[in-house]
């Protein structure tokens, strides 16, 4: 439990239970139970001893994903290269239980010289997908462990190549199972090989490794804290690499009980892993963008498009600020405190529910949206609401208390843990904090069609992007409760825009929000040619003759101070 508390500190985020066979464990359901929904729980397995009962049971204890390993869609063959007769029936059984059990079952299969043929990979895939498996992953053989001095086994360049246009030509099937492998993501033109940066491994005794193909320990977390053993890996491993560690590192580790142990460890790193070395083209890119898009690039964004704002926006997004607000009581009297007020229209919602002696301030960054929130109080008569061009972050620190603190779709643009313990400091006992917030990667489809676009090429942005969405309604209820704050309310829905173009569409993204500033981190000479696809893209993805629905997915809360 402690393992996993730790790892999830240190924001990992897919955690695969593997073996030999997990399955084994009888506290299989324990340990994935000690992981919450912010760890993404993937269980591999032979298939042998998931009964439909245990894998029932390992997703209530909160497994996502069972990845069963099938080599061939002969059944001599895999039972040949499994050593164990009837291992192909176990698999199946198990990809079937998985199925079962609403976990998302897939296939692990070795890309062996045999497999990667044409005749043998189409028939295979099709296997699959008649079995219920929704991803193939392929695993590209390493000549480390018992393929360890097997050269012949590793593929050649061209079966590496393959495997792309084999991911290419899968991608475009709807009829066939999702084709992922590692030979793209830890590819030099991606992410590079990630050992002891973005991936490790943890084996069955504790011992800590760079990776599972990597058999060397840096320490073992049954006898000393994490930290203290990623702080003697981080020594070796400090930027991601273009070579597999693997490849480098195997031949240099000496026979007999592995992992090697932490000094035997420290001194083939020291000794045989390269200090200077080329950078995956990623964080090249990473690295050469100019800045983040933060609060300078919002503030121009929405004085951009202030003028439309309302038009674009508040037609179906004013609901649920509506519905936010009829969840709060006021006696008149409060001092309130509005983070991102716009053009003013819950900061007028909320003003009206106060008397003479109540008074909101409304915080923004955008001028431009501040004279129109002016202008909108002025024409409802609305006296006791002061705005102000600010950080929130600030007026909540220097001008509190307040009764109540009112966010509606700024959040994410601000961050939320700091947002949240502000919230808390400036409350008064009793005081209530209230949002709604987008959630992470909303609207979906519009945000993958950009996600693919930049994924294709990311030298296209010249600033990062990132903002901090929750994902979902849990990530909220744990960050409220660690700023010291009782949900009283939790809930989430969605805000439905209907146009009949996908150029609508676009122009709804860039007047309603900070899809301007999505728009303004592309480079300028080649947003033309990306708006064109863009919209191609999204025209692609939506039936033909049906309306265009952008959905914001949210989540709305109102908590308290005790």
């Amino acid at each position: 439990k402690q393992v996993a508390a730790n790892l999830q500190r240190m924001s990992a985020v897919m955690v695969t239970l593997t073996g030999g066979e997990p399955l084994l464990r009888q506290d299989l359901e324990a340990i994935a139970a000690s992981f919450d929904d912010r760890a993404c729980l993937i269980l591999n397995t032979t298939g042998s001893g998931l009964t439909p009962e245990r894998a029932r049971s390992l997703a209530s204890a909160g497994v996502f994903a069972v990845g069963v390993s099938l080599d061939s869609a002969d059944p001599a063959d895999h039972d040949r290269l499994r050593g164990k007769p009837g291992a192909f029936q176990t698999a199946l059984d198990g990809l079937a239980a998985a199925k079962q059990a609403r976990l998302y079952p897939y296939i692990v299969a070795v890309a062996t010289h045999d497999l990667l043929k044409p005749e043998r990979f189409w028939p295979f895939l099709r296997f699959a997908s008649e079995h219920g498996a929704l991803e193939v992953h392929l695993l590209e053989p390493c000549a480390t462990g018992r393929l360890a001095g097997h050269a012949e086994a590793v593929l050649s360049m061209e079966e590496r190549e393959l495997i792309l246009d084999y991911q290419e030509q899968v991608a475009e099937s709807d009829d066939l199972p999702i084709l992922s492998s590692f030979t793209y993501l830890e590819s030099p033109d991606a992410f590079g090989c990630g050992a002891g940066l973005t991936h490790l491994y943890i084996d069955g005794s504790g011992e800590v490794c760079p990776c599972n193909l990597v058999p060397i320990s840096f320490g073992n977390v049954t006898q000393e804290p994490l930290a203290g053993v990623l702080g003697r890996m981080a020594c070796h491993f400090v930027k991601p690499r273009t070579a597999c560690v693997g490849r480098t590192l195997t031949r240099h580790v000496p026979g007999g009980r592995l992992p090697a142990p932490p000094e035997v460890s420290e001194a083939i790193c020291a000794n045989h892993l390269p200090r200077k070395h080329a950078t995956p083209l990623f964080f090249q890119v990473r690295a050469e963008s100019q800045d983040e898009v933060g609060r300078t690039d919002l503030q121009s964004a929405y004085d951009e498009i202030h003028d439309d704002y309302d038009e674009f926006w508040l037609k179906e997004a004013a609901k649920p600020i509506h519905d936010l607000i009829a969840q709060l009581s006021f006696k008149g009297d409060e001092r309130v405190m509005e983070a991102g007020c716009g053009t003013g229209f819950a900061t007028c919602l909320l003003a009206e529910k106060l008397k003479a002696a109540g008074r909101i301030t409304a915080a923004d960054i955008s001028e431009g949206m501040l004279t129109l929130a002016r202008q909108r109080a002025r024409s409802r008569g609305i006296q006791n609401a002061q705005f102000v061009p600010d950080d929130a972050l600030r007026v909540l620190d220097a001008d509190g208390p307040f009764d109540l603190v009112f966010s509606s779709w700024v959040l994410g643009y601000i961050l939320l843990k700091p947002f949240f313990a502000s919230a808390g400091r400036a409350l008064a006992p009793g005081g209530q904090l209230a949002f709604v917030v987008h959630k992470e990667n909303s609207p979906r489809v519009p945000m993958e069609v950009f996600g693919e676009l930049v994924a294709a090429d990311p030298s296209v942005l010249l600033k990062r992007v990132a903002f901090d969405f929750p994902r979902d309604m849990a990530q909220i209820q744990r960050e409220i409760a660690s700023a010291s704050l009782q949900v009283q309310r939790l809930w989430d829905g969605a805000a439905v825009f209907t146009y009949g173009t996908a150029e609508q569409v676009l122009e709804h993204l860039l007047k309603s929000g900070a899809g301007t500033a999505f728009y303004n981190a592309l480079d300028p000479a080649r947003r033309k040619g990306l708006e064109k696809e863009f919209l191609g893209r999204l025209a692609d993805l939506n039936p033909p003759g049906a309306k265009f629905e952008v959905v914001h997915d949210y989540v709305a809360c109102v908590a308290r101070k005790p």
